[in-house]
């Protein structure tokens, strides 16, 4: 891999560490569905991770773009999302936009939304939907009609063009870019009384005939769910998941050193444990990169089935490894410690809430298809090319 490639990214990853006490501390205080990170926000906007994931002509990083930047991509979400998980949701539906956007927009698309992301637009995408789910209907002018609503919509009243997907009326699946600042929409907070993940107001969107111009469809019907990008996607999330895992660490040790409980054997065996844990989840997020950068330098149908095998296979270690630390890090501090101004009881509520994501027995099951049926040989699951 070409090391002034990653180098162009470390300052990126220095600015995302840094923040991680301050959001810390923020997330403890904006703990409610009404609230927002909105200083963690404010201070990604005036940063170059903002629009990183846009091509450097547009004015972009070409981060998450080319081989050698998707290490680093990863590292930064796992950053964001050690101090705070919400936000760690929040930025990876932004960068998640704007990969969608170079991977499927138009060149004069790419420029005006990376415009918009460096003039501080907040992006995101809503995908999910229940019965009265989305509709898109092409008006007379040759604009277009968005009806029904989104579940999930995480960072309402904060995001302003999410990436909002939609039937058309022939049944397919269009992507379109909303400028929610130009158009009326009828949030609903009630919807959204979670366990953990509070301040990501992951509200209900409701859209009744919001005019979508030509400009905004974003390529053509299907393109949201094409592989291996789609399923691949993973390890982004994963990497957020890692995040939070890796705080509990971090908090675990602090609040034992605090209490001058280090000479406890059984304290030592269980922080041996999460330290193993956490090592292991940092060589998935490293390989996960690489991965991506084998497949991007050579986008082959063997290439991607190897890295589809390998995202399921790193999501599916990651939820485990955080399940554990947060079974272990309970034992650590016990009752005293899951009270506040304690971070436990709030970063577990978050990451037992941000672990649920779709389909998880699905992707374990595809690794033991790959492993059963592929011709390729298993080995190249764990050693890249590059």
């Amino acid at each position: 891999m070409d090391e002034n490639i990653e180098n162009n990214y470390l300052n990126l990853i220095l600015f995302s560490k840094n923040l991680i006490a301050e959001s810390l501390m923020e997330a403890s205080q904006t703990d409610s569905t009404e609230e927002f990170p909105k200083e963690t926000l404010r201070k990604l906007k005036l940063s170059r991770i903002f629009s990183a994931a846009f091509a450097s002509e547009m004015g972009g990083e070409n981060l998450g773009l080319i081989p050698g930047s998707n290490v680093a991509m990863l590292q930064i979400l796992k950053n964001i999302g050690a101090g705070n998980l919400v936000m760690g949701r929040v930025l990876e539906g932004h960068i998640n936009a704007q990969l969608l956007i170079d991977q499927f927009g138009t060149n004069l698309q790419k420029k005006n939304f990376a415009n918009d992301a460096i003039a501080g637009h907040l992006f995101g995408v809503w995908n999910t939907q229940a019965n009265d789910g989305t509709t898109l209907r092409e008006n007379l002018d040759e604009n277009f009609l968005l009806s029904g609503a989104k579940t999930f919509a995480t960072g309402s009243d904060f995001v302003t063009r999410p990436i909002v997907t939609a039937n058309l009326e022939d049944g397919s699946w269009q992507m379109c870019i909303v400028p929610l600042d130009k158009i009326c929409t009828n949030t609903d907070p009630s919807w959204w009384n979670p366990m953990g993940m509070k301040a990501s107001r992951s509200y209900k969107m409701n859209f009744e005939n919001a005019v979508i111009p030509q400009e905004n469809i974003l390529g053509i019907a299907g393109d949201y769910y094409k592989q291996p990008y789609f399923s691949g996607g993973s390890i982004r999330f994963a990497a957020v998941q890692l995040g939070g895992a890796e705080t509990l660490l971090n908090e675990t040790i602090k609040y034992l050193r605090e209490l001058n409980r280090t000479e406890d054997p059984y304290q030592k065996m269980r922080l041996g444990e999460m330290t193993i844990l956490i090592s292991s989840g940092n060589q998935w997020l490293k390989s996960a990169g690489e991965f991506l950068d084998q497949y991007m330098i050579n986008s082959s149908k063997e290439n991607s089935e190897i890295f589809l095998a390998h995202a399921n296979m790193m999501r599916t270690a990651i939820e485990k490894i955080c399940t554990k630390i947060i079974v272990l890090c309970q034992k650590c501090v016990g009752a005293r410690g899951l009270n506040k101004p304690y971070h436990f009881e709030r970063i577990i509520r978050d990451l037992s809430t941000y672990l649920r994501q779709p389909a998880p027995d699905v992707s374990l099951s595809e690794v033991g298809t790959f492993a059963l049926q592929s011709d390729i040989s298993l080995d190249n699951l764990w050693e890249n090319k590059i």
